[in-house]
């Protein structure tokens, strides 16, 4: 898992702080992956500095042309949430921390896995059927780890 720090303009900025904006359109220059963080730091273009404001987000979903057609060469959109917590070596993990983890993984797991069901089912209706196999494998493997993580968190619960 990757770190990408990200200049973000204040509007830009202000919408992924609330919640409303979930997504980024940009150049595929740091091989984005499922489960990088992403670190949006505000930045103003008229004075040329960045505000000190950071929101830390988790990629979530990615497009790209081959996916998609209408995705511009070397461009992706990174779909994201909330970043999942991790439980630290050095910090105290609690059977409860880490079940809660756990399920969060599985919900962001089983999340990736619906919306690559929905893009394949898409792609499988346009006739594109190596984009539909394509997203059914991405599918597929995120189902697999929503199943891991979900069992891992009822493993822990049971202690």
């Amino acid at each position: 898992m990757n770190r990408h720090e990200l200049k973000t303009w204040p509007k830009y900025f202000a919408a992924v702080r609330s919640g409303q904006k979930r997504f980024e359109i940009r150049r595929n220059d740091r091989d984005f992956k499922v489960g990088d963080i992403l670190v949006l730091s505000e930045f103003d273009p008229a004075t040329d500095t960045y505000t000190g404001q950071a929101e830390e987000r988790q990629i979530t979903f990615l497009l790209s042309e081959e996916d998609y057609g209408g995705v511009i060469h070397g461009f992706v959109a990174i779909g994201f949430g909330e970043v999942a917590p991790h439980p630290d070596a050095d910090a105290d993990v609690t059977p409860d921390s880490l079940a809660q983890w756990h399920e969060t993984a599985a919900s962001n797991a089983a999340l990736r896995g619906q919306e690559a069901r929905k893009v394949s089912e898409s792609y499988a209706k346009s006739n594109m059927s190596v984009a539909s196999d394509r997203h059914a494998a991405v599918a597929a493997l995120a189902e697999a780890d929503a199943g891991f993580h979900a069992a891992a968190a009822r493993i822990v619960r049971k202690g």
